[in-house]
């Protein structure tokens, strides 16, 4: 091949076909600037997924967005923590509107202490209608990182639609007519199946802690992997929220509620509400949220890699539900009952799990004391006694606060 012809071949660039219908905004959106994030930021100030959100995801927001509130603490004068929370439940009383709030315990940490509560404590709490009302801490739980706020109304307020993860879900009644666009939530009970599943679309919401106090959402999906934080029943979705986003709600795009936000870098680990459900009814009744202890790992069978899988059904062809234990701690009360690495565990306690979520949610309601597990080992069914012990009060779960970062901005 001669000189020429190769120079034709690799060196020549046709001349681009003039687009009229291009900016020259979109020329220059390719230059990046680097600057450092206010952690408080609105969500579409910092993150481009963020900035053009479509008709969808804007309906499911602006649906949801009469229950999601921004709250802001205070110890004394000085302002302690900004964050969001849904309004779970709404009742009159005496011609009067309460609401519970679920949001993040970081609202109330003492920053120099862990595990307290801060002195002096103030909770300011800013509804849809850019009205305020003041909070009453109801009760906190600092492993799981989940708190309840009550609140007195002027306005009726409107409550979230829970979903019942690897369950039914139930639409409950609300309180007052406050739909949007028509879809009316005080429908009577109905119920719906939802599974999470890695790829499912989802929305993390949140409302600015400032004027105008507008909602904000980060569209995403749902991922596999490890959070990186300690506690174990996190899943993930690859939304970008700030800080102002931790305790607010992750919602599919039917409106439900399936979780509680938290804070990761380009990530937003999440607890599945079932979990943070239970945590708050032992808040409400207890005033405390047990710690049951096994010394367990699980995974979700439809977690795991599929090569995993085939040697799984290797041994038993009719393994379809269950969770696989991938861990067992030396001198636990898994070790103890003789749960092993690799067994099935298909029931406890007289119920069925077919996923981690559902056997946490099971264990949650046994602080301590024995219960019989049925497990799958080889494909043989085994029953063993297991003794639930309550966790050391000392030990919580760690929840880092996300230092100051430098962001990738188009201009």
């Amino acid at each position: 091949m001669t000189r020429d012809k190769l120079k034709t071949r690799f060196w020549y660039k046709p001349k681009a076909l003039f687009n009229p219908w291009m900016r020259k905004f979109d020329r220059i959106r390719s230059g990046i600037r680097f600057q450092k994030v206010n952690h408080f930021g609105k969500f579409d100030d910092y993150v481009e997924n963020n900035m053009f959100l479509d008709w969808k995801t804007k309906r499911a927001a602006l649906d949801a967005s009469p229950y999601v509130v921004a709250l802001i603490s205070y110890t004394g004068p000085q302002r302690l923590f900004i964050c969001s929370g849904t309004i779970v439940n709404s009742y009159g009383a005496n011609g009067e509107i309460f609401g519970t709030i679920l949001t993040s315990a970081t609202l109330l940490r003492c920053p120099k202490t862990e595990d307290s509560v801060a002195d002096d404590i103030k909770v300011d709490v800013y509804l849809f209608d850019r009205s305020v009302c003041e909070g009453e801490i109801l009760g906190y739980d600092f492993h799981y990182n989940v708190a309840a706020i009550h609140i007195k109304s002027d306005v009726q307020l409107q409550t979230a639609v829970i979903g019942n993860l690897d369950d039914y879900m139930e639409y409950h009644a609300h309180f007052g007519d406050m739909s949007f666009l028509g879809r009316h939530r005080d429908t009577p009970t109905s119920r719906r199946l939802i599974k999470l599943c890695p790829g499912m679309a989802v929305i993390a919401l949140g409302r600015y802690y400032d004027a105008p106090y507008h909602i904000m959402a980060a569209p995403g999906k749902l991922i596999t992997g490890d959070s990186k934080l300690d506690c174990g029943e996190l899943v993930r979705a690859c939304s970008e929220i700030t800080k102002n986003g931790i305790g607010g709600p992750l919602i599919n795009y039917s409106g439900c509620v399936i979780g509680l936000n938290f804070y990761s870098l380009a990530r937003t680990p999440f607890l599945p509400i079932n979990i943070a459900l239970k945590c708050l009814d032992h808040l409400l009744k207890n005033r405390e949220v047990p710690r049951p202890w096994l010394g367990l790992k699980l995974s979700d069978l439809d977690r795991i890699e599929v090569g995993e899988m085939e040697k799984l059904i290797h041994f038993s062809s009719d393994t379809l539900s269950g969770v696989l234990v991938r861990k067992v701690d030396l001198r636990s009360p898994a070790s103890d009952a003789g749960i092993c690495i690799n067994d099935i565990i298909i029931q406890i306690d007289g119920k069925h799990v077919g996923s981690s979520l559902e056997f946490t949610s099971v264990l949650l309601d046994k602080a301590k004391g024995p219960m019989e597990v049925i497990v799958k080992r080889a494909g043989s069914i085994g029953l063993l006694t297991l003794t639930v012990f309550p966790q050391s009060t000392g030990k919580l779960n760690r929840w880092p606060v996300p230092k100051q970062r430098s962001s990738r901005l188009p201009y």
